[in-house]
């Protein structure tokens, strides 16, 4: 699998910041694997809490984009509005979209990108607006994750996916454009410790 130096570098800082409080990466949990499930081929970012992977399995080439690392309030506010908006399809996309664009504002300026952006910026709006139920069904499950309920397998058709993981309950939403799927990743809020 190729990698720019950039991300290598990356992927050695954040991994040496700390351990995640996650158990083992999986396919939602910010990782880069072009060829599941066999899970060993790829990178994870362990404290990542959202964030974005371009994916080219025919090439075995991904690269990441990290949102919200643990400990920042960036994730919370996103999954405070998903649960605020839970039964509303089109707000839901508003707000992966707004997400989207966060992404493709970082993706930019880091250049030599391997999609075409003006497309996506028309692609991914449209999905989400396009399976604006799925997307409504995924955050329940998500939700219902929060609660230590399982979660639900990523499915959807071919240029749109959503699930949520049964053990992680990390959410995650891909967008087909072209030959390679965006991938946008989310985790829970980590439940309260009993007392």
């Amino acid at each position: 699998m190729r990698m720019s130096v950039a991300l290598i570098s990356a992927l050695v800082f954040l991994g040496a910041c700390s351990v995640s409080k996650a158990e083992n990466p999986s396919q939602e949990k910010c990782t880069c694997d072009t060829q599941p499930p066999q899970g060993v081929d790829g990178a994870w970012i362990k404290n990542a809490t959202a964030c974005w992977s371009t994916e080219a399995p025919e090439d075995q080439w991904c690269d990441m984009t990290v949102q919200s690392l643990e400990g920042d309030t960036a994730q919370s506010a996103v999954v405070a509005t998903l649960m605020n908006n839970g039964e509303n399809g089109s707000n839901l996309a508003t707000i992966f979209g707004q997400q989207f664009q966060t992404f493709i504002k970082t993706a930019e300026q880091q250049g030599q990108l391997k999609f075409d952006v003006e497309e996506a910026r028309t692609v991914v709006p449209a999905l989400l607006r396009d399976n604006a139920s799925r997307i409504e069904e995924c955050v329940s499950a998500f939700r219902d994750a929060t609660f230590g309920k399982g979660g639900v397998p990523l499915e959807g058709g071919s240029d749109f996916r959503c699930g949520v993981g049964a053990s992680s309950g990390w959410l995650r939403i891909e967008f087909r454009v072209r030959d390679l799927w965006l991938a946008y990743m989310l985790a829970p809020q980590p439940r309260e410790a009993s007392p």
